[in-house]
């Protein structure tokens, strides 16, 4: 597989421009889809990033954004479970993420994906006053959400994450609930459920799977949620679906701000509990070890791992699609669609995604009732719809 075609598009190498901070490898649910733990070798890092690997990184933050001049530089605090890491290593990080941005004139805006059992007054007074924001994992209604995020005595969680974000939902905090797709239920009943919370910014993710497994078509039920997004929206922008405003974002020729969708390189760098630096944590959905490196923030700088061997093999592969793909009219749009996806024992990252029919299904959906939306102004003050528009006009 080669990006030296004549239509390959040169992607400018740049430095790493956000951190995603392992800062607890260990979960308080046990939800079966979770692709972290298909990886067994998280077992083997620290259970919580230590107050010296923090005060490394700090340092190698610093001296990151300094070197490049960064003017911003976004953190998002993960796990496993990162509220387990406490209130006040929380409190103590984004103070000093504070004191770079005022020695450096670089923004550290700090984000937390989290699963929202353990948000109470206390966590909700550290998310205002340190201006984090949240992204809740809460996969719609009680009845779907408690199918695969349980207890490990097997209870469901849906009715402490409904209050955890309602909570959030009633303070000065930013906040996107994250929900897995499951297609056997209509999209409608996550679209009400998350209205009544009062939630207006949501994603409903692509389920994880490698081209080596079977999931069930998505195409129906995103084409479903397209419709629930345009009716929504058709008057006054009042609801934000992540993946909806990714993709049109994307058929409209714009870079989409996350990595699932379009064509271009996912650079994402990883640091682990112990100080190990990675690419993208998701693609753990490989295997045992499969994101393993030698680099750690003790030893190297930031940038230092986009020359590491599987860094760098993650990013290329982002960017050097299959022969499929680079065959396909959506290939900017949809960038061969989520890197883990593509994954196979046999053939590495060079497929197409497991989605593939479904994800070109979704883009010829949007793209047929995009041109029914959009026009082009006349010079007379007249109209042409898009798809009357002459090739070249």
């Amino acid at each position: 597989m080669s990006a030296e075609g004549p239509d390959c598009v040169a992607f400018q190498d740049q430095p790493i421009t956000q951190l995603l901070v392992k800062v607890a490898t260990r979960c308080n649910i046990d939800c079966s889809y979770c692709y972290w733990f298909r990886d067994a070798s998280v077992y083997s890092k620290p259970k919580l990033m230590s107050p010296d690997v923090q005060h490394r990184l700090l340092q190698r933050i610093e001296e990151h954004v300094v070197r490049y001049a960064l003017v911003d530089f976004p953190i998002v605090l993960h796990g496993g479970e990162p509220l387990l890491w406490g209130v006040e290593n929380f409190h103590r990080f984004a103070e000093a993420c504070d004191a770079i941005s005022l020695r450096t004139g670089c923004e550290i805006p700090i984000a937390v994906t989290t699963n929202g059992v353990l948000i109470d007054d206390e966590w909700l007074a550290c998310f205002e006053a340190r201006n984090i924001s949240v992204a809740i994992s809460l996969d719609g209604p009680a009845h779907i959400h408690d199918l695969h995020r349980r207890t490990f005595q097997g209870t469901g969680t849906h009715s402490a994450v409904e209050r955890a974000a309602r909570m959030l939902v009633s303070r000065n905090i930013g906040v996107i609930a994250l929900a897995v797709c499951n297609p056997a239920y209509a999209p409608q009943q996550y679209a009400d459920f998350f209205a009544a919370c009062g939630i207006s910014n949501y994603d409903i993710m692509i389920p994880d799977a490698t081209v080596d497994e079977r999931p069930p078509s998505i195409a129906a039920f995103y084409k479903g949620l397209f419709d629930l997004w345009l009716e929504a929206n058709r008057t006054t922008p009042t609801t934000d679906i992540r993946i909806i405003s990714d993709m049109i974002t994307a058929l409209l020729g714009n870079n989409s701000p996350t990595e699932g969708v379009g064509h271009k390189p996912v650079e994402l760098c990883t640091v682990m509990t112990d100080g190990t630096v990675e690419a993208h944590d998701v693609l753990r959905i490989a295997g045992d070890g499969f994101t393993s490196t030698r680099f750690n923030i003790f030893d190297h700088a930031i940038d230092e791992v986009r020359n590491e061997p599987r860094w760098k093999a993650a990013r290329d592969a982002s960017i050097n699609l299959c022969a499929k793909c680079q065959q396909c009219k959506f290939m900017n749009a949809c960038g061969g669609g989520y890197l883990p996806h593509r994954f196979s024992k046999k053939n590495g990252y060079d497929n197409p995604s497991v989605y593939c029919d479904d994800l070109y299904s979704m883009f010829e959906n949007m793209q047929s009732v995009l041109e029914s939306h959009l026009y082009v102004s006349k010079p007379d003050g007249g109209r042409v719809n898009v798809r009357d528009t002459p090739t070249g006009a």
